[in-house]
């Protein structure tokens, strides 16, 4: 990770607003009109476009003024997701209908950031400057619950609301928020006139977050403009893990460093509360501008000046650099806000990067934590290290990364945040995976380590393939060939009517469930196109594989018929078997013979399986054993039940000579019971 990663991105969409808020950095006086001058649609995804080029870990926030005023935000968000990023949107809820938030989940939004300044209704709409706006901001977050739409709440802290921090900390629980950001304002554009926090009460404010922070699992509180947090963090707990010292690299100040915005002219600034303009993405690159411009360069190595300069905590906080140009200084003072001062001490270093070099780690650990976002990297990899050492061993594998997520969860293993939670705000793993498969642990890393955005995809189509499957569980190889058949990307150019009937097919699907099905769809009608000689994707080649379930081969009739003559409950799995067996061997169709070879390779894993369990025989205490042996199956009603299925099934086929199984030949079973035997 580069130590000027772009983790956040803020795009200014418009000066339009439907409020007039107290305390609004921007000027809003065009907000009726906005200004004709804005970033028009393609100008928009021209930018989305480069980001992508570079990196897929920045989220961009689409913002304003009001970006729901904006007739193309679902197309933006689309965009932007089509391209890997993540997509949000922060907005003052007035407009956020239900049908608002049905479309934005649909085009791909990963949730909203809606603001909410109080939790008396007078109180809110005076500072928003807008009768009833606080009971529309209440029902759009109802909206985005319903509609499990992840939301975070945006509380701007004034000497006037501070009191009621502890509160909205309760509040967010209630609603089901998943993240309490709490915006420290800096006085400039329409808050120059406002009284800002006292440094004494901004402190009370930080001690109280870190705390509450601590004391709360089920929701995220982080301060927002306030890099002092960090220190305060520190300084409540030197291994906290909010701060540089253990490698989190998000919060605090980013401005210039990890974060910049866009203004709706297309002017990049270091934040919004540094007004001075650092270039134009109208003008040049924007990675040109990020990488090369001074003021950018300076907030990534300061000289700070003051008592700044001199601080312990220099490199943990560095304090806000708006603050003192906004009070007629230069962006390296002091910061007048902080109530710190330095102690002399030695200055606190964050967490070098390096690896320990006294453990190693295996390839799939290192590619499992390139899965973990850069401004978490560090500190996981830190975690990794530390507890390997503990042990005595050399090599960080999967397994342990496995073992610190399950330590760090239990039971409330994070797959898809339910819709409606308990009384204590929270639901366990159990409880929403509805299907009633198990997960291996090493699953469960392994979906925890995903962006939170992609988790419920993940966690959805997994268990839809694992069901389809006949399957008892979700482990880490489905995992990985989910991945390696989901690779996105396009390499044929496709007719407009195909792209139609494409898109027809998802629209009714969950938007994070499209991200994994919509890959797959396209490669396989692309291996259609190629299997007719054609350079160009039709609706013919759509239409093949919605025929044959995605698969991109077909079938011979008697083989089909096999399939469609077995259980029920076995059915599914083998047709989807089959097919990945016939996409991994590049078969265009699947013939009675090629199903009788997949079947006897299956069976032949499965002996082998047997065998290592120590049995020398074919019979069905194999069941007992593994249950000994394989933990995921002890207490698992489901699959106490799927045995006795099968057992009741090829019970009921036993050959008539009592020699062998019914449902298979009796070369395959004299194969199958010699490998057991075979020493």
């Amino acid at each position: 990770m580069s130590s000027s990663d772009l983790f956040l991105l803020a795009v200014n969409l418009t000066r339009r607003c439907n409020l007039a808020c107290s305390h609004c950095y921007m000027d809003a006086d065009t907000r009726q009109g906005g200004g004709s001058d804005e970033l028009n649609t393609e100008e928009v995804k021209q930018l989305l476009n480069e980001i992508a080029s570079r990196s897929q870990e920045t989220m961009v926030v689409l913002t304003g003024g009001e970006p729901l005023l904006r007739r193309d935000l679902e197309q933006l968000v689309a965009h932007g997701r089509g391209l890997g990023l993540s997509m949000v949107v922060g907005t003052n809820g007035v407009l956020l209908n239900e049908e608002r938030v049905a479309t934005l989940k649909q085009a791909g939004a990963m949730g909203m950031g809606i603001s909410l300044d109080s939790l008396d209704p007078q109180t809110h709409d005076t500072f928003r400057g807008c009768s009833g706006s606080w009971e529309k901001t209440l029902a759009g977050m109802d909206h985005c619950r319903k509609h499990s739409l992840p939301f975070q709440v945006h509380f701007s802290v004034t000497e006037q609301n501070a009191h009621e921090v502890e509160s909205m900390i309760d509040f967010a629980k209630a609603v089901g928020a998943h993240v309490l950001n709490i915006f420290f304002l800096v006085c400039t554009g329409r808050g120059e006139s406002m009284s800002d926090i006292t440094p004494a009460r901004y402190e009370q404010v930080l001690s109280q977050l870190v705390q509450a922070q601590q004391e709360t699992t089920d929701l995220i509180v982080r301060a927002r403009c306030a890099p002092h947090f960090k220190r305060v963090a520190y300084q409540a707990n030197p291994e906290s893990t909010m701060t540089r010292a253990q490698g989190y690299e998000g919060g605090g100040c980013l401005a210039g460093i990890h974060y910049c915005r866009i203004t709706p002219e297309g002017g990049v600034t270091a934040c919004p509360y540094i007004p001075d303009e650092v270039g134009s993405i109208r003008e040049h690159d924007f990675w040109e501008i990020w990488d090369q411009t001074p003021t950018f360069e300076l907030l990534r190595n300061p000289e700070l000046k003051g008592k700044c300069g001199q601080c312990e905590f220099q490199k943990l906080c560095g304090g806000c650099r708006a603050r003192p140009l906004a009070m007629g200084g230069t962006l390296m003072d002091a910061d007048p806000w902080c109530s710190h001062y330095p102690s002399g001490q030695s200055i606190i270093e964050p967490l070098d990067d390096k690896p320990d070099r006294a453990v190693v780690w295996s390839p799939e650990a290192e590619q499992r934590l390139l899965r973990v976002p850069g401004f978490l990297r560090k500190m996981v990899r830190k975690r990794a290290e530390s507890y390997v050492c503990e042990l005595g061993e050399p090599i960080v594998t999967t397994e342990h990364m496995a073992t610190l997520a399950a330590k760090r969860f239990g039971d409330k293993f994070p797959g898809t945040r339910p819709v409606s939670i308990n009384g204590e705000g929270t639901e366990t793993f159990a409880e929403f995976s509805t299907s009633g498969l198990a997960w291996t642990q090493e699953a469960k890393a392994y979906l925890e380590e995903l962006p939170g955005f992609l988790r419920e995809g993940v966690f959805a189509v997994a268990e839809d393939v694992a069901r389809n499957e006949g399957r008892l569980e979700v482990n880490i190889k489905l995992l990985h060939r989910l991945e390696k058949e989901d690779a996105p990307g396009r390499n044929l150019p496709w007719e407009h009517a195909a792209e139609i009937l494409l898109q027809a097919c998802l629209q009714d699907r969950p938007t994070q469930v499209q991200l994994f099905v919509k890959p797959t769809m396209e490669a396989a009608a692309e291996r259609e196109a190629k299997r007719r000689d054609a350079i160009v994707v039709s609706d013919e080649d759509v239409k093949k594989i919605l025929q044959t379930g995605l698969a991109g081969v077909t079938w011979e009739s008697d083989a089909l018929e096999r399939v469609e003559s077995a259980p029920e409950f076995v059915r599914g799995g083998i047709k989807k078997a089959a097919e990945f067996s016939a996409r991994r061997e590049g078969l265009a169709c699947i013939t009675s013979n090629d199903l009788t070879r997949f079947r006897n390779r299956a069976m032949m894993k499965a002996v082998r399986r047997m065998k290592g369990f120590g049995m020398q025989e074919l019979n069905f205490d194999a069941f007992s054993i593994a249950k000994q042996r394989v933990p995921r199956l002890k207490e698992n009603s489901q699959a106490e039940k799927r045995f006795a299925e099968i057992r009741h099934y090829v019970e009921s086929k036993q050959a008539p000579d009592g020699g062998g199984l019914g449902l298979l030949d009796r070369e395959l079973l004299e194969k199958m019971k010699a490998e057991l035997q075979r020493k």
